[in-house]
């Protein structure tokens, strides 16, 4: 089953962008990042609020990527407050 994580903390999002960035040309040919997609979003209604989505095949795929170095060097450096929803994706509909 397909997986989401949100991420949401306080911040510029130009940075989180570059932080992103950054860690996907680290991950470059690395098969053991297992994120496939990160959508980084700053939201319209509270400003200085940065989301990202991360996306990975399966709840099992996040949590061996949650265990990289890479991601956690990023993890010790989120802003204090940092908060993750973990969610299954029981379906997705085009429109």
């Amino acid at each position: 089953m397909r997986f989401i994580q949100i991420i949401e903390s306080e911040g510029d999002v130009a940075e989180e962008l570059a932080g992103v960035q950054g860690y996907a040309e680290q991950a470059a040919g690395d098969e053991t990042v297992k994120v496939e997609r990160v959508t980084v979003c700053g939201d319209r209604d509270r400003p200085g609020t940065v989301i990202m989505i991360a996306e990975f095949a399966s709840a099992d795929a996040a949590k061996q990527n949650d265990e990289h170095e890479i991601t956690q060097e990023g993890a010790a450096n989120a802003p204090d407050g940092t908060t993750y929803r973990n969610l299954d994706v029981h379906g997705v509909v085009e429109i």
